[in-house]
């Protein structure tokens, strides 16, 4: 019950994650916690609900605002890791 309300509570004030794509050029992402690690190839971003890999080529990232950022580049996967799995891969 406690995890429906908190995810409810999400939607409202609009805290979830929010991704928008552009072809494979662009990346728009909301509410973002921080940057992990940062390659031109690799990029990987933490946000509330999971751990964000974004792999490519010449990937560049701005950020428009704290907790939004726009990445840009040639983006060939994303790929979604839950939190606390992300640990026990490295």
């Amino acid at each position: 019950m406690k995890s429906k309300v908190a995810t409810f509570g999400k939607k409202v004030l609009c805290m979830q994650t929010f991704l928008q794509m552009c072809g494979n050029r662009e990346l728009y992402l909301e509410n973002c916690r921080r940057i992990i690690e940062y390659h031109d190839i690799r990029i990987v971003v933490e946000t509330d609900e999971f751990r964000m890999e974004i792999w490519g080529n010449n990937l560049l990232t701005d950020s428009r605002s704290p907790d939004c950022l726009l990445i840009t580049g040639e983006i060939q996967t994303i790929q979604f890791i839950p939190l606390g799995v992300y640990d026990e891969k490295l």
